[in-house]
């Protein structure tokens, strides 16, 4: 299934050479011209540009591809409508019907060009459910997300395998009972460094700035096949599930995957300005969908990259025929959301214009949007309205200790927002300070029950690249200590019950 557009632009005829009113005797005068591209198309409509030369009107027919028709310069010129404007939108078509555009310039004497034609696949009509998000009634809901770092080849392990994933997925307890741990697993990464090819990409507005790209359909399909590779990633989590199940019999429900979206950064550099290298301020860089190239300058390309994107993942997801986790989904990698007034510069995310269609489109097949901002990150009073589903705020404690917790509750409550749970392996045994980032942990599992977070709004849980997996593995008696009290929050999780 898809419902995407496929276009093939095939220009019959790259030569500009007119002939008069189909008379191969020449009249003397600069001849009409004509090129013709596709600007967009939906499920019922085309739109075409069309760029004269030495000509007043084109005149164009179009018939879909099953059709049997010869048509010729001639006939075009003596039966196609006609139009004058630099910009020709056609309607009434039918969805997923592939059709065909003949066209010629004509001028004031009867003259017309070399016919060109064009030929293009309309969507269907409206996003379209695969079975399994068909018997969803509306989207999944889920209380606990671990994040899972991957895609960047900077990070070490840099895959996501069985082993890898086991303790997230299950538990065993001080009594040596196994049980279910983690209901939901987001799949995240924000940029791509240390690549074979020596390239930087930025999933995400505002990294790399200096000395990296924005990240262009190449990477965002690179990404795709990172969590789709065999042997890890959805595959190796399948396989965790699957093994626990042999153990523990079938979880509660299917484990939840959640996919990260890249930000559609709306130039090739950062801001525009550049690093030094390439065309910084390029809005074309991305690459095509439809036969047209991408111009990230307009908020229907970002949205349209987006919705590829989405798809793709769909497909893939559903060619995979998965048994024990199921594509929940989508997350917005940005930890603000920038509208007007709030936050800053609207002009390099204007997440107002390309967020709510985004959501509107995850909504119409069942999947969520996820998100989760930095303390008091633009749109943290917003979320809602913007189309999100599931907001998770950073406390930021952990590291920066003088940040009040009292007042990131007073917000958590105030904006109906999750709360996301933050450590990595700085609290592991042997570093310096371990206790006090043992101890600031302990303030958010304490201060998330007192404030009557815990129990009523959903959890994530954040741990660096890998420090779950270090700490489930750890001999030290403290850091034993930490994990079974950290696991046993998230099993107790009233909301699970």
């Amino acid at each position: 299934m898809t419902n995407y557009r496929i276009i093939f632009t095939l220009l019959c005829c790259l030569s500009f050479i007119g002939c008069g009113d189909g008379d191969d005797e020449p009249s003397g005068g600069p001849k009409p011209a004509l090129s013709m591209t596709i600007a967009s198309s939906g499920a019922n409509s085309v739109t075409l540009n069309m760029k004269r030369t030495n000509a007043t009107s084109v005149k164009i027919i179009y018939k879909a591809t099953g059709v049997i028709t010869s048509e010729t310069a001639q006939s075009v010129a003596q039966n196609g409508t006609q139009y004058t404007g630099t910009t020709v939108e056609i309607d009434g078509l039918a969805a997923q019907t592939t059709y065909t555009v003949f066209a010629v310039a004509c001028n004031d004497s009867g003259e017309y060009s070399q016919m060109q034609y064009v030929r293009f696949t309309t969507d269907a009509p409206g996003p379209q459910m695969y079975p399994w998000e068909q018997s969803r009634n509306g989207i999944l809901s889920y209380t606990d997300m671990v994040l899972c770092y991957g895609g960047s080849h900077h990070r070490t392990p840099y895959r996501w395998d069985k082993e890898r994933f086991a303790p997230s997925v299950s538990y065993v307890d001080e009594q040596g009972k196994e049980h279910w741990l983690f209901d939901s697993f987001l799949f995240i990464e924000f940029q791509d460094s240390s690549r074979p090819d020596g390239g930087y990409y930025a999933y995400m507005v505002g990294l790399m700035k200096d000395y990296g790209f924005s990240a262009g359909k190449t990477q965002w399909k690179e990404l795709i096949d990172y969590w789709f590779a065999g042997g890890s990633g959805m595959d190796a989590l399948e396989g965790a599930v699957k093994d626990a199940s042999a153990r523990l019999g079938a979880p509660p429900s299917k484990r939840k995957v959640i996919m990260v979206l890249p930000d559609p950064i709306i130039y090739k550099v950062y801001d525009g300005k550049g690093n030094g290298k390439g065309d910084p301020g390029s809005t074309v860089y991305w690459g095509e969908l439809n036969g047209r190239k991408m111009d990230f300058s307009t908020a229907e390309d970002r949205i349209a990259a987006y919705k590829w994107y989405v798809d793709e993942v769909r497909r893939r997801f559903d060619l995979s025929n998965y048994q024990y986790i199921d594509l929940a989904g989508f997350y917005i990698i940005s930890e603000e959301l920038v509208t007007p007034g709030d936050g800053w510069n609207h002009e390099l995310k204007k997440s107002d214009e390309i967020i709510p269609p985004l959501a509107e489109y995850l909504h119409a097949i069942n999947q969520s949007l996820n998100w989760i901002p930095y303390n008091r990150a633009a749109g943290y009073k917003k979320w809602k309205q913007l189309g999100v589903d599931y907001a998770y705020m950073q406390p930021n404690y952990f590291w920066e200790g003088q940040k009040p917790l009292s007042q990131f509750f007073s917000d958590v409550k105030a904006n109906g927002l999750g709360m996301e749970f933050e450590f990595d392996e700085a609290l592991l045994e042997g570093n310096a300070d371990c206790d006090t980032y043992k101890k600031r942990f302990r303030e958010y599992m304490s201060g998330a029950r007192l404030n009557n977070v815990y129990g009523t709004k959903p959890l994530s849980y954040y741990h660096g690249t890998n420090a779950l997996y270090d700490l489930s593995k750890s001999t030290a008696a403290k850091d034993r200590e930490f994990y079974h009290e950290f696991c046993r929050f998230v099993l107790d999780n009233p909301m699970r019950k």
